[in-house]
């Protein structure tokens, strides 16, 4: 679970970092493990990480931006380190991507070998792990550019993208949610929000959507279906074990962790996350037949 906000002013350069932290504290049950923002105003782009919530704030009060992207994560693929925070920076076809993800990718062992092949090496590689979210970054953008005829990923789904040209000047800010992540999106004619949490109306699901800088407006840009695999049933030689138990037993794990961020016990949902690590660990690589 992670949290995502977006907020731009619309009519001016009045900066939005005040409208940023209310909307982070009423969402911040999300997770405070790991932040990231992309600030934007009329003389640059910043981008700005930090592990503490002290660290970030700090940042976001000590420069203005009448345009930012936040993100707060509670980690579920790697550690709480600079290098799995978001935003993720992809540089491709002269352009640069920064992009930020909710959810959890089921299939990102297999992105990431083949990006590997395409010699995309991920900045978010620790110890052996990487975060799953640069998986889909990556898959996203070599989607968009039309280098791969379909996106691969598979999971639990909502993402803001910020599109630069080769002069890092904003182009389209693409804005995405599948069924099984929230994304709101609220508009007036002085602000356009978007979050993981408000009170105004949910996105489209499956509907890939953008902010056209040039145009000043909201538009479709295409259908997108990223699914969740399906449930599981696992054979393999050791039959004492019952697989089906196993992944029933992975599904209430995560619910309990879940339940412990939204309530704001890190420290057993830390505990809980172990558990589910070592029965994923268990599950991969066994041969797997969908019902």
């Amino acid at each position: 679970m992670c949290g995502i906000i977006y907020a731009k002013n619309l009519t001016g350069n009045e900066p939005v970092n005040n409208i940023i932290k209310i909307l982070y504290q009423n969402q911040k049950s999300r997770g405070q493990q790991g932040f990231g923002f992309v600030g934007m105003n009329a003389e640059s782009i910043d981008t700005y990480r930090a592990i503490t919530e002290k660290e970030i704030l700090g940042h976001l009060n000590a420069k203005g931006y009448d345009e930012m992207l936040f993100h707060h994560r509670y980690p579920t693929s790697t550690k709480n380190t600079i290098k799995s925070t978001h935003p993720f920076i992809i540089r491709l076809n002269r352009k640069k991507y920064y992009f930020v993800h909710n959810g959890i990718i089921q299939n990102d062992t297999e992105l990431q070998e083949r990006h590997s092949k395409r010699k995309i090496a991920y900045k978010s590689q620790d110890e052996g792990l990487f975060n799953d979210s640069e998986a889909l970054a990556w898959d996203f953008c070599l989607w968009l550019n039309g280098k791969q005829s379909e996106m691969q990923a598979r999971g639990t789904v909502a993402f803001i993208c910020l599109e630069t040209d080769d002069k890092n000047k904003a182009i389209k800010l693409y804005f995405y949610r599948n069924v099984d992540a929230p994304l709101r999106v609220y508009r007036d004619e002085s602000l356009l929000v978007i979050s993981s949490e408000g009170n105004y109306p949910s996105l489209k699901e499956n509907c890939l959507c953008c902010w056209d800088y040039e145009s000043g407006q909201v538009l479709k840009v295409a259908e997108l279906n990223i699914a969740s695999l399906p449930l599981y049933e696992v054979y393999a030689e050791d039959e004492d074990i019952d697989y089906e138990v196993m992944c029933a037993e992975l599904h209430q794990l995560k619910g309990e962790r879940d339940y412990l961020i939204s309530v704001g016990n890190y420290d057993d949902a830390d505990y809980i996350q172990e558990q589910i690590a070592d029965l994923t660990y268990q599950l991969k690589g066994r041969t797997l037949t969908p019902f």
